[in-house]
């Protein structure tokens, strides 16, 4: 399942959507059995529970629940959809309460994992849903919404407007992403550019995506013109030399795994001094491309 949403989610990393690693469970004994025989009328207790497995996605904005509920679906299982907070958000607008999206999903056929194996059909409840939704349902699924006695009015209505509020934000960070991703869009599409180049240039290593790709992005790419990526390609052509190198420097060196090292020695061939004046990384991370450019990296 992360597998899946990792791929889906790039450029992004994982950790940028996920903020809650999701870590399975299976319910207690007792817990099953207080549901099975207690809380619910089940005719088939076992069959019945459907949560006997569960998981749970937390992650930063509500347009990124959406991005796991396509994962889920991709992933090979049966999936029924058991509550869309969207939807209930159309079917009752005045209504602010507990959101989350609930999945079951099921084996669609025997399956063996680690040495045992689950039937077909087996199920697992997946719920995702936001870092704010989540803070809410923990403060208030066991005690208010469950609670053996029902919450005084005036609590019940604290709660339906903290979670209004945690609508409006969502929708105000919601904003503030799209806004964000549009400013950063030159950089993210240059990145892709270079990491193409990258795969096709240096023999034998995959590159990796870290935060200092974007760092050198940002602080080079002005530098090089609207073309850069361009440039960059006949740069390579014309010194085979430098992929060798870059490979060569990758087995012990993680910044030499990041594509947009390539940048730096674009840079550092066709302006140097504004290279080394606006590298964001430490100075002596540059040292060895100079070097290898036949430069002085103490003559800047």
């Amino acid at each position: 399942m992360t597998n899946r949403l990792a791929m889906i989610v790039a450029p992004r990393t994982l950790d940028e959507v996920i903020k809650i690693a999701p870590v399975p469970r299976t319910k207690t004994d007792s817990s099953f059995i207080d549901k099975a025989f207690h809380r619910k009328n089940y005719q088939d207790p076992y069959a019945g529970v459907e949560d006997k497995v569960g998981v749970r996605f937390v992650v930063l904005l509500a347009g990124d629940v959406k991005l796991v509920g396509q994962a889920l679906s991709e992933c090979g299982f049966e999936v029924s959809k058991d509550r869309d907070f969207e939807q209930e958000r159309e079917a009752r607008p005045l209504e602010f309460a507990c959101q989350s999206d609930h999945f079951v999903v099921r084996t669609s056929t025997e399956m063996q994992v680690d040495g045992l194996t689950l039937a077909k059909g087996m199920p697992c409840e997946v719920q995702v849903r936001t870092l704010l939704q989540h803070a809410h349902s923990e403060l208030t699924h066991d005690r208010i919404y469950k609670g053996k006695k029902e919450a005084p009015t005036s609590v019940r209505r604290t709660v339906a407007r903290s979670m209004a509020l945690i609508e409006t934000t969502d929708d105000f960070f919601g904003q503030v992403v799209i806004a964000l991703e549009e400013l950063d869009r030159p950089g993210r599409e240059l990145l892709v550019q270079v990491d193409g180049i990258y795969r096709e240039a240096v023999a034998g290593v995959t590159p990796e995506a870290a935060k200092s790709n974007v760092l050198i992005i940002d602080a080079l790419a002005p530098l090089l013109g609207t073309d850069a990526a361009a440039s960059l390609r006949t740069f390579l052509n014309s010194k085979p030399h430098i992929p060798a190198h870059v490979a060569s420097q990758a087995t012990h060196s993680h910044l030499f795994r990041q594509p947009a090292i390539l940048l730096a020695y674009l840079g550092g061939a066709s302006k140097p001094a504004e290279t080394v004046e606006n590298w964001p990384l430490t100075r002596e991370e540059l040292r060895p491309i100079f070097t290898q450019l036949g430069k002085s990296l103490d003559d800047y």
